[in-house]
C-alpha cells in the first residue's frame, strides 16, 4: 500500500511531483512535452502499480478459479483480498461485492433481474442529473414491465437536483440517483433519496462511477441497497463493480448458466471473471487507500477554487453547474462563446490538453441545460494527479481561444 506521508510535501499538502511519478502515462513525451489528461472523468491514468499487478497475475499464476492446484488457489484468494478491499473502499460487506465488465453492463443486468418484482402501475424514479447508464436500463425496466417513470428534475441555474421534485407512493419500486454527477460535477446527498424510499419500502441503486474518485463512499451507511462504480474511473484498469446487500442479491434470481454457483456474489457474474482485471482493481484501491481519501479531497478543493477563481476573469467562457468549491468534484463543463464544444476541445487538445466534448452519455443533464442539441459543453476533469500547473495551463488556452 502506498503511504501517503510518502507522496506529501514539508507542509502536509501533496507532492505533485512525487504523485505523478506514480503514473507512467504522466511522464513527459519523448520530444519533452507534458500532456495535460483532463480527460479524466472518462478515464484516468493508471498507476504502475496497477500495470504491475495485472502484469504479474497474468505472468505467475494465470488460471481459472476453484481448481484444486495452486495457481487456481492463487487466484482464489487474489479474488477474495480485492474484494474485501472493494467492500472496504465502498463501505460495503466483502459477500455483497460483484465484478463485471463495467458499470453499465452490471447496471442492465441487475434491472433485468427486477423484472420479476416490478409490475404494470408502478413506479421508478430517476434523475435529470444522471449518466445514461442509471436512466436507460430503468427505462427498459419500465417498457418491459409497463412501470411509470418518475423524474427528479435538475435545475439548470444551479447544476443541483431539486428534491421538490422528489415524489414518491405506495407504488414506487425503486428509486435510482447519482453519487455525483459525471458531467458537471456536482456531489449529490443520498440521504434524500433513501429516506424517500424507505418511507414506501422501495429500492434504491446509485450510480457511484463519478463520485468514486473524489469523495468517500459508505454504502452501508448510507442506507443505500445497491451501489455501483467503474474502477477505470479511480485509477485501475476497464472493469466494474456493483456492491449490494448480500440478503438482496440472495433474494433476486439473475440470468446465469445452470452451472454457475447458486449462492454468494460469483452468482451474479455473467461467466468466467477478468482475474487480471481484477489484480488491477485490488493495486489501485491500494493506492487510493494510501493517499487517503480526506487528502485527495482536500487537494482537490484547492484546484477547483483555482479553477473557478480563473474562470471568473473569462468572459467569453459559460460555467454549467455549481458554481463554488464546495459540493463538487474538479469537473467542470463549460460553453465559449463563438466556438462549438469540438472546436474548443480541438483547440485544447492542439496544446497538448485532453478533454471531452459532446454529452459523454449525460443526456438528460444537457437536455436540461438545452445544450443537448447544440454540441454540448466542454468537459474539464481534474483528479490528484493534477497540479496548479494544470489548472494554469487549462485557463491559459482558454483565454487564448481566438
Amino acid at each position: 500500500m502506498t503511504s501517503a506521508s510518502l507522496l506529501l510535501d514539508s507542509t502536509g499538502t501533496l507532492d505533485i511531483e512525487r504523485v505523478r511519478a506514480r503514473f507512467p502515462a504522466l511522464a513527459p513525451t519523448d520530444d519533452g512535452r507534458r500532456i495535460v489528461h483532463a480527460d479524466a472523468p472518462g478515464g484516468t491514468q493508471v498507476t504502475s502499480g496497477v500495470i504491475e499487478a495485472m502484469s504479474a497475475y497474468l505472468r505467475d499464476h494465470n488460471a481459472n478459479s476453484h481448481g484444486g492446484f495452486p495457481a487456481s488457489a492463487a487466484t482464489d484468494a487474489m479474488v477474495d483480498n480485492v474484494r474485501t478491499a472493494a467492500a472496504g473502499f465502498l463501505g460495503a460487506r466483502p459477500e455483497g461485492i460483484v465484478f463485471g465488465q463495467n458499470m453499465t453492463t452490471l447496471t442492465w443486468h441487475f434491472s433485468h433481474a427486477l423484472d420479476a418484482r416490478v409490475g404494470s402501475g408502478d413506479e421508478l424514479v430517476v434523475t435529470r442529473l444522471d449518466h445514461d447508464a442509471n436512466v436507460s436500463p430503468w427505462v427498459g425496466l419500465a417498457e418491459r414491465t409497463g412501470a411509470t417513470l418518475r423524474w427528479v428534475e435538475l435545475d439548470p441555474a444551479t447544476g443541483r437536483l431539486n428534491l421538490d421534485s422528489l415524489t414518491v407512493s405506495a407504488r414506487t419500486r425503486l428509486v435510482a440517483f447519482p453519487g455525483a454527477s459525471n458531467a458537471l460535477g456536482t456531489v449529490v446527498d443520498p440521504a434524500p433519496f433513501v429516506e424517500a424510499a424507505r418511507s414506501v419500502g422501495a429500492l434504491t441503486f446509485c450510480d457511484a462511477v463519478h463520485a468514486a474518485p473524489h469523495v468517500p463512499l459508505s454504502q452501508r451507511d448510507d442506507g443505500i441497497d445497491v451501489l455501483v462504480c467503474s474502477p477505470y474511473k479511480f485509477f485501475g484498469p476497464h472493469a466494474g463493480l456493483l456492491s449490494a446487500d448480500p440478503a438482496l442479491l440472495a433474494e433476486l434470481q439473475p440470468d446465469k448458466v445452470r452451472p454457475a454457483p447458486n449462492e454468494g456474489p460469483d452468482r451474479w457474474q455473467t461467466g468466467t471473471a477478468a482475474f487480471e482485471a481484477i489484480a488491477g482493481i485490488g493495486a489501485a484501491l491500494d493506492h487510493v487507500a494510501g493517499v487517503g481519501m480526506d487528502t485527495i479531497g482536500a487537494h482537490e478543493r484547492v484546484l477547483s477554487q483555482r479553477f473557478l477563481d480563473g474562470l471568473s476573469g473569462l468572459d467569453a467562457v459559460t460555467l454549467h453547474g455549481p458554481g463554488n468549491a464546495v459540493g463538487r468534484t474538479p469537473t467542470f463543463a463549460v460553453t465559449v462563446r463563438g466556438h462549438t464544444s469540438s472546436q474548443v476541445a480541438a483547440f485544447l487538445a492542439a496544446r497538448d490538453i485532453y478533454t471531452w466534448a459532446g454529452h459523454y452519455y449525460a443526456v438528460e443533464p444537457m437536455r436540461a441545460l438545452g445544450l443537448l442539441d447544440d454540441g454540448g459543453a466542454v468537459r474539464i476533469g481534474f483528479v490528484h494527479y493534477h497540479g496548479a500547473d494544470d489548472v494554469d495551463r487549462v485557463l491559459q488556452a482558454l483565454a487564448d481561444l481566438p
